[in-house]
């Protein structure tokens, strides 16, 4: 059975939503860990739209001791 255009678009929305908070968290537990989150940091952090990324990320927030630690570029 084929998507209606109004189904396509209520799921490309749950996806940026997703995307949004999840990108949210990890800048704010950055900004949490560390005070000040660098722009070039905040800004590749939110052009990454993938969700695995988003979520090894969010493990690095958590869990690295410096901002040093964050690793954006994925292979």
């Amino acid at each position: 059975m084929a998507q209606t255009t109004a189904e396509f678009l209520r799921e490309q929305g749950k996806i940026e939503g997703k995307l949004e908070g999840k990108q949210d968290a990890i800048l704010k537990l950055l900004q949490l860990r560390f005070q000040d989150v660098p722009e070039v940091l905040s800004r590749e952090i939110r052009n990454i739209h993938n969700l695995s990324h988003l979520d090894t990320l969010l493990e690095q927030a958590m869990t690295a001791q410096s901002l040093e630690e964050i690793d954006t570029h994925f292979s």
